[in-house]
């Protein structure tokens, strides 16, 4: 049952911090977003930081995950690219609020949350290197750095304007023109 409470609570965060700037959002309507008190929502979360800290770190570990995953499987590096940019893109159309979130509270954390943020963003992009080092050895991907490349991998994924982006066509064919993108650039040359 807590964690049911506890799902609850993210939720109704997520939702009113989507739609509002961290400050303006209060406790009270987390709590009765809800449908608990503000006492239950106190003994589930120490304040509004907390809550929101939660919520990234929670993201921040999903994807992080769900990207390990990938480089475990048995594809090609082609195909773990494919696959990744597929999960990233399916993942954001099924919370696309969570980008507003960020965009509209990130520049409202501390000094040290960010330093975490950077953190795991960091892990995140040494995750897909190790993706890039795979496709270099294939011959697939050009030999530069890999974490360079994956940082830049992940920059066109985690836009800002990945929201405008998808909200305006279908997914599958979004996939496949970032893959596409990623991996020839935008040079009509013919390699």
């Amino acid at each position: 049952m807590a964690e049911d409470t506890r799902g609850k609570i993210l939720k109704s965060a997520v939702q009113l911090f989507s739609k509002n700037n961290y400050h303006v959002v209060s406790m009270s309507e987390i709590a009765e977003g809800a449908g608990i008190s503000k006492g239950t929502l106190y003994w589930h979360f120490d304040s509004k930081e907390d809550l929101f800290r939660e919520i990234t770190i929670n993201g921040m570990n999903y994807f992080n995950n769900q990207f390990k995953k990938i480089v475990q499987t048995d594809q090609n590096s082609n195909e773990k690219i494919h696959h990744l940019i597929k999960f990233v893109l399916n993942t954001l159309v099924e919370h696309l609020n969570m980008i507003d979130v960020f965009r509209n509270n990130v520049e409202l954390i501390s000094n040290e949350f960010k330093d975490t943020i950077e953190a795991k963003h960091k892990e995140n992009i040494d995750v897909v290197a190790e993706i890039i080092k795979q496709g270099i050895d294939e011959g697939i991907i050009k030999n530069e750095n890999p974490v360079d490349i994956s940082t830049m991998l992940l920059s066109v994924l985690f836009t800002p304007q990945t929201k405008e982006l998808l909200d305006h066509a279908q997914v599958e064919k979004k996939i496949n023109f970032i893959y596409d993108f990623i991996m020839n650039g935008i040079s009509r040359k013919e390699n």
